[in-house]
């Protein structure tokens, strides 16, 4: 019985197998200089039968100065030892090794076979779906060792767990846009949520109201695609961030593929072969090619802005329908013309502040990372991406500059990635421009993973020092805490450059530290807040409290200045 246990696994594995990414081993293992036996690929698959989870693995490759029937190659035995945060997990089963002619052939024509197959088993005592596990494979013939390999195996971390990924984040998201946006106007009015000037004195077309819907969307925009650097990051931390992929428009991959997807997770685990971080992450996900995820990001982006502008006019229509069937004098219809044309400003401004405030990031990170794939496409291909980068650009700095110039950008920009209250000088306006830095960094510098970091922290150093800058104009704790978090998350990167000397325990810890920082941000800067203000609001509705406090939400609050 125990014999069958061990070796079904192997049975199973020629034909339930993926591409197993490997690494050679550290130089702090035994590498043999004039090695008798070359690696050719690493396959793997989990399996789960039972109540026991399976690694099973199979090498092949070649032996170089003889045959592998005069060494006796088939004898060779596999030792594999997978570990998690530096500790193993698990035990190997039983060696099946043979020799082959060739690796595409099932019979000899020769005689002469050079090639070998080893498979094995690795038999774990948890799923470990939310770890990787760092295995270390080698092959020994006579008790001396020919090669070494290693590989980084991440497990699925299952369907429950994608959904919670996906959904609390988008719980908080939306909590936080209703608690300082369609609440705090029923709180200021008490009769309604769709008078718009009872929430903004001075009835600015550019005001939101949901306007801590892309606070928290960019701050998830930014966890996502840090998680895009080229950098060598756990397997788990990618298939962690990689859930909030919906906050950077990567939803399905629609319209355009060309017919070609990467599968994403093959055999239990994820599959990736890649070179930089943005086409790593979209492996992990099992997406299409970068140049195809460009284009599907800007036809979402557009689907968002028509979805956007739909449904701005449902309240507004409701409204006025409503009032039609109770009055029809002609004070009615003007009004009605009057706050058509505030309507259609405020949908055109909403459409803006889609574009350069809530999806600025990832539009112009996909964008820039376009000319990195110029080899392969027509000039115009990069033409095209350089002019949209650079068109957004220009638009975002026209529009800062109206704003300014009427004193308007902290009614735009409320509840921004930025306070408020700005000193009214360059230097306050220039960091409406650190979202282009950053996509540019995240996109157009895939091939150093070290200088996407500098200027991720030389963003983050820019803000702070603004911070300090404004706090004579009011209170920016709130944005000095989440710019000091992404701070910190980016510096604890720098464990994870090529070739750094850190142990994979501490990177995992590392990982799971990063993860840490930015689960309390969400955690305390956005959903702890709103949840303290929607039970002020409930508190009120019910009559407990005569008069609720503004809240968080009146902290960066600026007055308006229209000229």
């Amino acid at each position: 019985m125990l014999s069958t246990i061990f070796l079904w696994p192997i049975f199973l594995l020629a034909v339930q197998a993926a591409f197993v990414r490997r690494w050679e081993c550290r130089s702090s293992d035994q590498i043999l200089v004039d090695s008798v036996f070359q690696q050719m690929s690493l396959d793997g698959a989990f399996e789960s039968r039972d109540g026991i989870t399976t690694l099973d693995l199979k090498l092949t490759g070649e032996f170089m100065f003889q045959s592998c029937d005069a060494l006796d190659g088939a004898a060779a035995q596999m030792l594999v030892d997978a570990r998690v945060l530096g500790r193993s997990v698990g035990y190997q089963g039983r060696t099946r090794g043979s020799c082959a002619e060739s690796l595409y052939h099932a019979h000899s024509r020769t005689g002469l076979r050079q090639y070998a197959i080893y498979q094995t088993s690795y038999y774990l005592n948890h799923t470990y779906a939310l770890h990787t596990l760092d295995t270390t494979i080698r092959l020994q013939l006579d008790g001396i060792e020919i090669t070494c390999a290693a590989a980084h195996i991440t497990p699925y971390i299952g369907s429950t767990a994608s959904v919670l990924l996906k959904a609390f984040p988008f719980i908080i998201m939306v909590l936080f846009g209703a608690a300082t946006g369609p609440l705090k106007i029923r709180r200021t009015n008490g009769r309604s949520m769709f008078r718009y000037e009872m929430d903004d004195a001075s009835n600015d077309p550019a005001q939101s109201h949901v306007q801590g819907l892309g606070d928290c969307l960019q701050y998830l925009q930014f966890i996502f695609l840090s998680g895009c650097l080229t950098l060598s990051y756990p397997g788990f931390y990618q298939a962690i961030v990689s859930q909030l992929a919906w906050s950077s428009l990567i939803f399905k991959n629609w319209p355009v593929t060309h017919q070609f997807a990467y599968p994403g997770v093959m055999k239990g685990f994820y599959a990736t072969n890649s070179t930089w971080g943005l086409e790593e992450m979209s492996q992990v996900l099992g997406g299409t090619t970068m140049s195809d995820l460009w284009v599907n990001a800007i036809v979402n982006l557009a689907l968002v802005i028509l979805g956007t502008a739909v449904v701005m006019q449902i309240p507004f229509l409701s409204e006025w329908i409503s009032k039609s069937f109770q009055s029809r004098q002609a004070a009615e219809l003007s009004d009605f013309r009057k706050e058509s044309i505030t309507q259609f400003q405020r949908t055109g401004w909403s459409v803006i502040r889609t574009v350069l405030d809530r999806f600025l990031l990832p539009i112009v990170a996909y964008s820039s990372f376009q000319p990195l794939l110029a080899t392969w496409f027509p000039v115009y291909w990069t033409f095209m991406a350089v002019s949209f980068v650079s068109f957004l650009t220009v638009s975002l700095g026209i529009t800062v500059w109206y704003l300014a110039k009427n004193g308007r950008q902290g009614v735009f920009f409320r509840h921004s990635s930025f306070p408020s209250r700005q000193s009214g000088d360059w230097f306050a306006s220039a960091l409406y421009g650190v979202p282009i830095v950053r996509g540019v960094a995240i996109g157009g510098l895939q091939q150093s993973g070290l200088s996407q970091i500098l200027v991720l922290i030389a963003c983050e150093v820019l803000i702070l020092a603004c911070m300090l800058w404004n706090c004579r104009y009011g209170p920016v704790w709130r944005h000095t805490c989440f710019s000091a978090a992404r701070l910190v998350s980016i510096a604890m990167t720098c464990a994870f450059i090529p070739h750094a000397q850190v142990s994979e325990r501490s990177r995992g810890l590392l990982a799971y530290c990063i993860l840490l920082v930015h689960a309390g941000v969400l955690l305390f800067g956005f959903l702890g807040p709103c949840l303290v203000d929607i039970v002020r609001f409930s508190l009120c509705e019910m009559g407990f409290i005569k008069s609720p406090a503004e809240g968080f939400a009146q902290s960066n609050r600026a007055p308006v200045r229209i000229t």
